[in-house]
């Protein structure tokens, strides 16, 4: 899912099935957002991944993104489920 607010372009959602990962898809799909995004005039692209996603890091990182000097943050309004127990507990 692409968005663009008039300041920044927003990359919210970006999803290969694991069958057809390291295929081009991914990059693909980046392609058309970015040409998408600089066709309404937005001078940046943002998006946010968890820290610990070395896969998606390294697949930014290896179409042109890079680490930007920002904090992500955060507040719940509805508490996450619990974890499912099979046993009910």
């Amino acid at each position: 899912m692409v968005g663009y607010d008039g300041h920044r372009g927003w990359i919210n959602y970006l999803a290969v099935d694991p069958d057809h990962q390291r295929s081009g898809i991914g990059r693909e799909l980046m392609l058309e957002a970015e040409r998408r995004l600089l066709q309404k005039g937005c001078p940046k692209i943002s998006l946010q991944i968890r820290d610990d996603n070395e896969q998606a890091i390294s697949f930014y990182e290896s179409i042109g993104f890079s680490r930007d000097p920002v904090f992500s943050f955060g507040k719940r309004l509805i508490p996450d489920a619990p974890p499912y127990s099979p046993d009910g507990g």
